[in-house]
């Protein structure tokens, strides 16, 4: 089964004031991802997304010229081999670095996604795991340095979507961090 096609998507679409959130660094008012669709030779599709690294257009482009031709015709299954290949003569040699990184990162999500839907796996049996609950999180960027009365507020929303735990960014100083955590450690009082 051979890789015939690689095609990446740039995408961003604004976020409604209603739904924006204070980051850490600064307020969400768009969302950019880059989506990465492989197909084979056998009519198997693929799809991955590669972090967009505030340069959406810019990580789609490298897929679909230099790392494009880099493995157009290379064996589906050989997830390694396509990765170190491009690693090879793209990462290794010279090229983009970070941007590199975020390109074959979905290349290889759309390697995988093919190779599950080849064998009819599930990605949890290839990589070798069991099917089991894990339990979910809220958090990441959005609940970070804010004041403790903004960031309760925006604690709260993940509460009341179900969440049992929250992902609180730390690092600003160890006084602000310690209020800010006390703070909504009592607030949502699980």
């Amino acid at each position: 089964m051979r890789i015939t096609d690689v095609k990446a998507y740039p995408v961003s679409f604004p976020i409604p004031p209603a739904n924006r959130v204070a980051l850490g660094i600064g307020t969400a008012i768009k969302r950019d991802a880059v989506i990465v669709k492989l197909t084979t030779d056998e009519g198997i599709v693929g799809w991955g997304e590669a972090h967009h690294g505030r340069a959406h257009t810019t990580v789609a482009k490298l897929i679909d010229t230099t790392l494009k031709q880099l493995i157009t015709g290379m064996e589906a299954h050989d997830v390694v081999g396509v990765w170190e290949k491009m690693y090879r003569y793209q990462l290794a040699s010279h090229g983009m670095g970070a941007g590199a990184c975020l390109a074959i990162s979905g290349i290889d999500m759309a390697l995988w996604d093919v190779r599950g839907k080849a064998l009819g796996l599930p990605l949890y049996k290839l990589l070798g795991g069991s099917k089991k609950p894990i339990p979910a999180y809220a958090g990441g960027v959005s609940l970070g340095y804010q004041e403790p009365s903004l960031l309760i507020e925006e604690a709260n929303k993940s509460v009341d979507q179900g969440y049992k735990a929250i992902k609180l960014r730390v690092g600003d100083s160890p006084k602000k961090d310690i209020q800010r955590v006390r703070a909504v450690r009592k607030a949502t009082s699980w």
